[in-house]
């Protein structure tokens, strides 16, 4: 490194220490304190406390706010990292993941390929714990989708794409599991009154995203099972949610991995491209 160089490092480092400083005296950026704003305060109190008229039914907090509290953001996100993936599939829509054109790589070598074959089974058991315990830990199915979403790397970088497309891997497929994901969550949205008609419960207003009963909505899901003398918390909604997420996540990441690493002269004949 020449001294001109570490210099302007130096300088760096000082100028960004400085604005550090001046801008936490100032007030300008928040720092970590023991009060609560009001709107924390409102979330601990109420996600779950079943004597409140407000509550989630979830003692994992985040998970509450994203479904329940402010379940149409969620919703929002989810549709712009899926049109994101809609537009990329659109770019190569005509191109096909066949044997005979997915290339001829043979994979890495074997002492790679025996730990990916441990490793891909234990990964989706992973991404399976996080979406189905995103109620009660942090997690949920964007995280557990994102972290299955390892697999098909591992699989197509080990293995070969050629190799996955022979045991039956297609972008119709992964397109079917997307898209059952995303209706699911569509369904579960606008299912609160439904659910609980078809459970006798009594008739009430329900909204989109309900889950619990609020005091301006009546109706709400079952929160838990009672099963062998224990009590099984699936808070509602929320679980199921972050179930259809999970499988939402993990194909579209699965099928813009698999789009990405076909070869080439595939996708440009496939997407319409011309040198």
């Amino acid at each position: 490194m020449k001294g001109e160089e570490a210099l302007a490092i130096i300088v760096s480092l000082a100028a960004a220490a400085l604005l550090a400083v001046v801008a936490v005296g100032q007030g300008l950026v928040p720092v970590a304190s023991t009060d609560l704003t009001p709107l924390a305060r409102f979330y601990l109190l109420n996600v779950y406390n079943g004597s409140s008229q407000l509550w989630g039914a979830s003692p994992e907090v985040i998970t509450s706010i994203l479904w329940d509290y402010r379940g149409l953001d969620t919703v929002y996100e989810t549709a712009v990292f899926f049109l994101a993936i809609i537009a990329t599939l659109t770019l190569f829509r005509d191109a096909k993941l066949l044997p005979e054109t997915a290339g001829a790589g043979r994979g890495m070598t074997v002492i790679v390929k025996t730990v990916t074959r441990i490793t891909f089974v234990t990964i989706p058991i992973i991404a399976a714990s996080i979406a189905l315990h995103g109620h009660l830990t942090p997690g949920g199915g964007f995280q557990g989708g994102a972290a299955f979403g390892v697999a098909p790397l591992l699989l197509i970088t080990a293995f070969s794409l050629r190799l996955a497309a022979e045991r039956g891997w297609s972008k119709g497929k992964l397109l079917t599991v997307r898209t059952a994901g995303l209706l699911a969550i569509g369904l579960i949205a606008v299912s609160t009154p439904y659910v609980i008609a078809a459970l006798g419960g009594k008739a009430g207003i329900g909204y989109v995203m309900q889950n619990q009963p609020k005091a301006w909505a009546d109706v709400g899901w079952p929160y838990a099972i009672t099963y062998a003398g224990m009590r099984v918390l699936f808070s509602g909604t929320l679980l199921f949610l972050n179930l259809a997420e999970l499988f939402a996540v993990s194909a579209g990441l699965a099928l813009v991995f698999t789009v990405i690493a076909m070869p080439t002269e595939v996708l440009e004949k496939g997407g319409g491209v011309r040198k």
